[in-house]
């Protein structure tokens, strides 16, 4: 009769299939953002080959469904990596300025550096076209934001 109380819980079963569910989740929501980080480095390689880099083109490669459904989801980009961003992490001087930030903050900036160059290539019509909003350096900063997230992971 030890086990009486145990027989007035009825979600057990749900408890433990919610768990279940939330670990694969965790791990498949970590995989893809991860899988999503590398496409979207292998997309500035590829935009690098070409003689003259085509920002619609660019674009049009870059991801970020995944970080998006992750932040609606509550997702804790620290089980990615925990910690912060230190003088080790920091490989090129210009991302000096996010030291102290942590694997979910540049993860969500990401996402809406993205978000910004399409809202402006919507409003543009095409961002090969736009003079006074410097596109080549905002591009340069999201792919220097996205390597400098890759070495952080890496280490």
């Amino acid at each position: 009769m030890a086990l009486d109380w145990l027989s007035g819980i009825k979600d057990i079963a749900e408890l433990i299939t919610g768990l279940g569910k939330k670990i694969k989740s965790d791990k498949a929501t970590k995989d893809l953002l991860l899988r999503e980080l590398r496409i979207n480095i292998k997309a500035f390689e590829t935009a690098q080959k070409s003689e003259k880099i085509d920002y619609d083109r660019l674009l049009g490669l870059l991801k970020n469904d995944t970080i998006k459904q992750a932040r609606k989801d509550r997702f804790s980009f620290n089980t990615v990596k925990s910690g912060h961003l230190t003088e080790t992490d920091i490989r090129d001087e210009r991302n000096n300025r996010y030291k102290g930030k942590d694997c979910g903050w540049v993860f969500k900036n990401i996402d809406e550096k993205i978000e910004d160059l399409q809202n402006q290539q919507q409003y543009h019509g095409s961002l090969n076209s736009v003079d006074k909003a410097n596109i080549a350096l905002q591009f340069s900063n999201l792919f220097y934001k996205m390597k400098l997230l890759a070495d952080f992971i890496r280490d």
